[in-house]
């Protein structure tokens, strides 16, 4: 295709995507969904009806979703508890299992009988149950106070009082009341929690997690990115925490799976839990973000995982120990640049702006007094905070996302200053103090807190911006950080792993020296935490732009609360010059691993390599259009972090793959959705079934799942 011509499709995608915005942005609560979405459903390609996808009192699609772990999402797949979830969301349990002799991250896993299946005690489920309004309730305990903190108060207690009405610990049935619309409305989602959740099969690091931080938020993708876990219940089928004698738990529905495919324009939802969006925020909001978060969590990781990055190369169990630290840092590292380029990229502030304009307007020529000067406001509040809210960002990334050994004093001292009066208990202690210090090198640790003091003194911003230990370095040591380092390292029982195992209560921590310097960081932390209006101005201009189109629905943010998000899949044309199909195959994995022999993120085991050249990758798994085994493929799904492992679903409500990424060109998506960038990648259900069969010869998970051609 010449450039003219495709020039020409790119101007005639970006008017059809103008055109046709309002199909594919949003992510909806699944038992809120209006008539007038129904309908536009109906008329994509869905063909259940509101019941089979929802239904409280009765089994329906929303039964094979899950909340996993707390960050994630997935899907159960088979009527004996088998969840799906993505790689990098199972990372954390594939890594806890692995050692050098056991490399579960390198070699992958499977299970080949069920009582082999690896128990995770860090690592829950939670399948949601019913939202419920709670409006009303919540606002009307304010309805006595106009002060912020007050009104807060009251609110966190009446949202307390509502959640304890449903608490059922036999059950491990609970709710949590969630703001929406910052605030002007409530609901409750009450879950049911499962606790006893196993790892059963994994894939080789060098296909669970293929591309590494080089693809990571690009297209094209061909990682298969993936895990398989299993949900345990008592006998009984309630809940309950590991034992041996549990049993596989039976759900309420599961999904089935689809191998027929998809073709572009076909119908794609995803169901799962979203973590964070803030579309609603203002110009001075975003702005703020770009300054303060994304350009300080930016440069301060870039410190710490050079460091990180150099130690894993070196040993193969600092790898192993770091791997799943390194893989968190470095994702929202790299988000932070790309969101960051977009939002310039793309002039999400200048748009921002023009629409806050016409807010003004309407506000003074339809007379609603109640939105005068609130844009004046958020511009003076946000100026008059940048500084503390910029040093809070930079005390935060530095020191409590910085050494773990710090981190875990910093948590201790933050539980001790939060907790009533209770008994610790010398179980738990060691407990968390075994779990923390499992995955930490001492030098490695010292290496990162001498590196992130040096860095905050040259991102400071203010002179009375530092920790009182800081200061104490020049005072005592002449501004000496290494030296400080050395010494504080030498003293501390905190820096010693076999001293802190003999630890029975936290209290014999509080005269260390590292738990000094957690409590002036800690201090300087509250220092720069203060109450301000912004977040009640915000709340107002999202009210004014809802007045102001009342005739359009407006979704809430996402707030890690299941979400349903739907639209086709297809390409996209990021500019003039190119234009990406809605699949990748084989080859391209094979290409990039041959031409690219000096980067690590490519580097394929032999035998994932032999798998792919031999290409017996079972004719069930591939397509009718091209004859061969697609990979990835991209939808125009509207998600965010936590949908990680998010069931990709047809029409029918058949799987057909698990999201797990979005693109580079569209990484504004959480603060501006652009209908014409952004993209939903998701791993071909095709591709992950082949490797369970044809590769790992997982041939009896294979047979739970009910697979429709």
């Amino acid at each position: 295709m010449n450039k003219i011509t495709l020039r020409f499709v790119f101007c005639l995608l970006t008017l059809m995507a103008s055109a046709t915005s309002y199909a594919d942005e949003g992510m909806w609560m699944i038992g809120n969904l209006s008539p007038r979405t129904w309908v536009l459903l109906k008329e994509m390609g869905l063909e259940l009806t509101p019941q089979e996808l929802y239904d409280p009192d009765g089994p329906s699609l929303n039964n094979a979703i899950v909340m996993f772990g707390g960050f994630c999402s997935g899907v159960v797949v088979s009527p004996d508890g088998l969840v799906f979830t993505n790689h990098h969301c199972g990372f954390d349990a594939i890594q806890d299992h692995s050692t050098t002799s056991h490399d579960y991250l390198t070699n992958g896993f499977f299970a080949k009988r069920q009582k082999d299946e690896l128990p995770n005690p860090d690592l829950y489920v939670a399948f949601h149950l019913r939202t419920i309004d709670v409006t009303d309730r919540v606002l009307s305990s304010t309805d006595a106070y106009t002060e912020s903190d007050v009104r807060s108060a009251a609110i966190m207690n009446t949202c307390r009082e509502i959640e304890m009405e449903v608490l059922d610990t036999i059950n491990c049935i609970y709710g949590r009341v969630t703001p929406y619309y910052r605030g002007s409305k409530y609901y409750m989602s009450v879950y049911q929690r499962f606790d006893d959740v196993r790892l059963v099969c994994a894939p080789p690091q060098s296909l669970g997690k293929f591309g590494g931080d080089t693809d990571n938020w690009m297209w094209p993708r061909q990682t298969c990115d993936f895990c398989v876990l299993r949900i345990y219940a008592a006998p009984d089928g309630r809940p309950a925490p590991y034992s041996k004698d549990n049993v596989p738990y039976h759900p309420k529905s599961y999904a089935h799976i689809s191998a027929a495919g998809y073709k572009p324009g076909s119908y794609c939802m995803t169901l799962g839990y979203p973590g964070d969006t803030d579309r609603y925020l203002s110009s001075y909001g975003i702005d703020n973000t770009m300054r303060t978060l994304n350009d300080i969590r930016y440069s301060v990781r870039s410190v710490k995982l050079a460091i990180l990055d150099e130690a894993m190369r070196a040993s193969d169990a600092t790898r192993i120990m770091y791997a799943s630290k390194y893989a968190s840092s470095s994702n929202y590292w790299k988000f932070s640049l790309g969101q960051n380029k977009a939002l310039r990229d793309l002039n999400v502030i200048g748009e921002k702006r023009e629409l806050e304009a016409e807010i003004a307007e309407w506000a003074e020529t339809s007379g609603k007094t109640q939105y005068a000067g609130i844009l004046d406001t958020l511009e003076n509040l946000y100026a008059q905070n940048f500084v503390a809210d910029y040093t809070l960002h930079l005390l935060e990334e530095s020191f409590y996302s910085g050494s773990d050994i710090l981190h875990f004093a910093l948590t201790q001292m933050l539980r001790a200053v939060n907790a009533e009066e209770e008994e610790e208990d010398a179980t738990a202690t060691h407990k968390a103090i075994e779990k923390a210090y499992r995955d930490i090198d001492v030098d490695v640790d010292k290496a990162v807190f001498a590196a992130m003091i040096k860095n905050y003194r040259k991102q400071a911003v203010c002179n009375d911006c530092w920790p009182d230990f800081m200061t104490k370095i020049d005072s005592a040591y002449g501004g000496d950080v290494d030296k400080y380092t050395d010494q504080l390292y030498s003293r501390s029982r905190m820096a010693d792993k076999q001293s802190m195992l003999k630890v029975t209560n936290m209290a014999e921590l509080f005269d260390d020296d590292m738990f000094d310097v957690a409590i002036s960081v800690i201090i300087k932390l509250f220092e720069c935490y203060s109450e301000n209006d912004i977040d009640e101005y915000e709340r107002r201009l999202g009210d004014a732009l809802r007045q102001m189109n009342h005739d359009k629905e407006y979704y809430p943010d996402a707030n890690f609360t299941l979400r349903l998000s739907f639209g086709t899949v297809g390409g996209y044309t990021p500019n003039a010059d190119t234009h990406y199909t809605h699949y990748t195959l084989p080859q391209s994995l094979i290409d990039k691993y041959e031409q690219n022999p000096g980067n690590y993120d490519y580097m394929l085991l032999p035998s994932v390599y032999k798998w792919l050249k031999r290409g017996k990758f079972g004719s069930r798994y591939t397509d009718a259009a091209t004859g061969q085994m697609p990979l990835c493929f991209l939808t125009n799904n509207d998600i965010t972090g936590g949908n990680s492992g998010s069931g990709m679903f047809d029409g029918r409500g058949r799987l057909i793959g698990l999201a797990f990424d979005g693109n580079w060109e569209a990484m504004s998506g959480d603060l501006k959705y652009d209908n014409r960038l952004q993209r939903c990648i998701g791993v071909d259900i095709r591709y992950v079934l082949s490797v369970i069969e044809t590769y790992t010869g997982a041939k009896r998970l294979i047979n739970e799942l009910t697979i429709e051609y």
